[in-house]
C-alpha cells in the first residue's frame, strides 16, 4: 500500500512539473502577443504613413467588392479609399500629395492647396462616434 501512494506522489510531481514547464510559457507567450499586437487603428496609421502618392483624381468609383467603398484614381496609378468624412473634400480634377512617412493628405484645387485630410483627425472621430 506505501508503495502505491509513492507512485501517485511521483506522478503528481511530473504532472506539477509539466504545468509549470508548459502552461507558465505559453501564458507568457500569449500575454507578450497581446501586449505587442498592433492592430485596429494603429494598423490603419501604419499602412496610411507608408504610403506615397502624387496624383491627380482621374475618376471615382464605388468598388462593390470592397463594401461598395467610394474609391478615388489617380494618375500615377494608385487607388485610394475615400473614406466617407472625406468625401466632401475631393473632386475629379482636385490633385491629392502625400510623402512617405507622413499621414496628413494634401488636396490642391487650381494649384493652390485648399484642404488637409489627416488620418489621425479621421480615426479621433472614428472614436468618437463608437
Amino acid at each position: 500500500m506505501e508503495e502505491k501512494f509513492m507512485v501517485n506522489r511521483k506522478a503528481s510531481r511530473i504532472l506539477f512539473i509539466a504545468i509549470i514547464v508548459i502552461i507558465v510559457p505559453l501564458i507568457a507567450l500569449v500575454y507578450w502577443k497581446v501586449s505587442h499586437s498592433i492592430g485596429g487603428w494603429d494598423l490603419v496609421l501604419r499602412k496610411a504613413s507608408a504610403r506615397s502618392f502624387h496624383g491627380r483624381v482621374d475618376s471615382i468609383y464605388f468598388d462593390r467588392q470592397n463594401h461598395n467603398t467610394e474609391t478615388l484614381v489617380l494618375s500615377d496609378g494608385n487607388l485610394l479609399n475615400l473614406y466617407p468624412d472625406w468625401e466632401t473634400y475631393v473632386a475629379v480634377g482636385d490633385s491629392l500629395a502625400k510623402d512617405t512617412g507622413t499621414v496628413p493628405v494634401l488636396v490642391y484645387k487650381n494649384g493652390k492647396q485648399v484642404h488637409v485630410l489627416d488620418y489621425k483627425e479621421l480615426i479621433k472621430h472614428f472614436k468618437s462616434k463608437n
